[in-house]
């Protein structure tokens, strides 16, 4: 009987800009995050703030509603890896604190 040894090769992805740029952007401000058995169900959405004049304005509000933009689902391999790739691009980030 053959040994069947599995490889790995690690393989860069890339976005076409130009196919990229034409994509709708939303700005997401909301987060919801439900885990399964093996993956993850990441919904984004944007709420606008209440205006908020009196603290009984404030009191009232106990849940506001956004809405939801783009929901996805992904493995727990997957989004260990955007979770990476997140905390890189934010470490790395410029940040203008100077003015």
């Amino acid at each position: 009987m053959e040994d069947r040894v599995q490889k790995s090769k690690v393989i860069k992805i890339r976005f076409p800009e130009e196919e990229t740029k034409e994509l709708a952007l939303s700005y997401v401000n909301a987060l919801f995050v439900q885990s399964g058995v093996d993956d993850f169900f990441v919904t984004l959405g944007s709420l606008v703030p209440p205006e908020i004049k009196t603290e009984e304005d404030f009191v009232k509000f106990s849940e506001l509603t956004a809405k939801p933009l783009f929901r996805f689902a992904t493995s727990r391999e997957n989004i260990k890896r955007f979770i990476d790739a997140l905390q890189q691009q934010y470490d790395n980030q410029v940040i203008n604190d100077e003015e």
